[in-house]
Order: structure tokens, then C-alpha cells, then sequence
């Protein structure tokens, strides 16, 4: 019996190291050559499998991208779980602006899959895309907390979520795809750092916590140091 559970166990691990690894070589050739060059028949020749043996694994290429998707809205999830401990909803919010930036700046496979990419992933359902959008969630039960306390001012939750979210996005997006050709890439995490402390301030209502609360301030006392 404890021979065949682990034989059980063995051949499941097996599987999962395989999905995992045509989960790889679908990124790598979504990033050099784009979505039309992900195929299933592409996919069973790069691995040495048959195409037959894939579709055990997904339907179609359609569900590849969409665990490629999935795996990457895990894994901005788990970095805003990370600050969710934050017990200051203000620092927290500080540090989900930031965790947001460094992400997509040291993932820019990600990012773009995500929210670049033109990819049919609204064929999701909310259903199937639950994951994806925990990390709003997360966002916008800091901005409502912010807003209880006084550091910003009422409004919709949803559209003062939406509308940090969209500032960041942009930023990151415009330097993600070189956009902005007149700033050295250099330059890149300064500017990303001055704009969101920027649209921090200038959101931010007057208040005491608010301002001792402000990276900036922290910054420019360590350059002087």
C-alpha cells in the first residue's frame, strides 16, 4: 500500500513539474516572438512531446495563457499579502504603491502578460479570474481604511482605487515599453519613485501622520547624511 501512494505521489509530481514546464517555454516564446507563435504543436516540440500529450494538460492554447495570467496575478498577489500586515493603513498604502512598482519593474514578463499584452484573457470569466483581482481588493480596503482615518478624502472607494491603480499603471507602462524615450532608462526608478510620492502628496488631505509618513522626507535626510 505505502509503495503505490508514493508511486501515486511520484507520478503527480512528475505531472506538475511537466505543466510547470510547458507553463515556461510558453512565457519564454510569448516574450521573443509573441502570442501568435505560442502554439500547442510549437510547445510539444520544444519539450520532445507529442501534442496529444499537452492537451491532457490544456484544452488549448487559449488555457495557456490563462495559467500563465493566473501565475502572474499570484505572484503580484503574494507581494501586496506581503505589506497587507501593515497595521497603519497609510503606510500600508505607501508600501503597496511601491511594492506595486518594483514588481512590474523587476518583472516586466509579468507585467506585460498582465496588462500590456494583447492577449484574449477577457474570455475569463470572474469566475476563473478570481485570483486576479485580490490584489484590488487589497487596495481598495486600504484606500477605504485611509479614507475612515482622515488621510484621504471621501470618496468612491472603487474609483480612488481605480484611479491610484491607473497612475501607477501608467507610469510603469510608459517606461516598461520605452515610451518615454527622453528619460535615460537610468533615470527610470528615480522618476518612477518622485511621480508616485508626488500623486501621494498631492492626494493626501493635510494631516500630521501624512506628512511624517512621506518617503521623500526619509530620502532626502539619508542623502545628507
Amino acid at each position: 500500500m505505502a509503495k503505490n501512494i508514493k508511486s501515486v505521489q511520484r507520478r503527480e509530481r512528475e505531472r506538475e513539474e511537466l505543466r510547470e514546464q510547458i507553463l515556461d517555454v510558453a512565457m519564454n516564446i510569448l516574450i521573443k516572438e509573441g502570442y501568435d507563435a505560442v502554439t500547442i504543436r510549437r510547445l510539444a516540440d520544444e519539450i520532445a512531446y507529442t501534442p496529444g500529450a499537452l492537451y491532457s494538460y490544456f484544452k488549448d492554447k487559449d488555457a495557456i495563457i490563462f495559467a500563465l495570467v493566473l501565475r502572474a496575478s499570484r505572484h503580484l498577489t503574494t507581494v501586496f499579502r506581503a505589506v497587507e500586515s501593515i497595521s497603519s493603513p497609510l503606510e500600508r498604502l505607501w508600501a503597496i504603491g511601491r511594492a506595486y512598482i518594483k514588481f512590474a519593474m523587476e518583472h516586466p514578463e509579468y507585467y506585460d502578460l498582465m496588462f500590456i499584452m494583447s492577449t484574449p484573457i477577457q474570455k475569463m470569466s470572474e469566475a476563473e479570474y478570481t485570483e486576479g483581482y485580490a490584489a484590488f481588493h487589497i487596495l481598495r480596503s486600504t484606500v477605504q481604511e485611509c479614507m475612515q482615518h482622515g488621510y484621504l478624502p471621501r470618496a468612491d472607494d472603487n474609483a480612488a482605487a481605480f484611479a491610484m491603480w491607473s497612475f501607477v499603471h501608467g507610469s510603469v507602462s510608459l517606461l516598461i515599453r520605452r515610451r518615454m524615450t527622453i528619460i535615460s532608462e537610468g533615470q527610470y526608478q528615480e522618476l518612477l519613485d518622485a511621480s508616485y510620492n508626488f500623486l501621494m502628496s498631492a492626494m493626501m488631505p493635510k494631516h500630521p501622520d501624512t506628512t511624517a509618513s512621506l518617503p521623500t522626507a526619509r530620502t532626502k535626510k539619508q542623502k545628507k547624511k
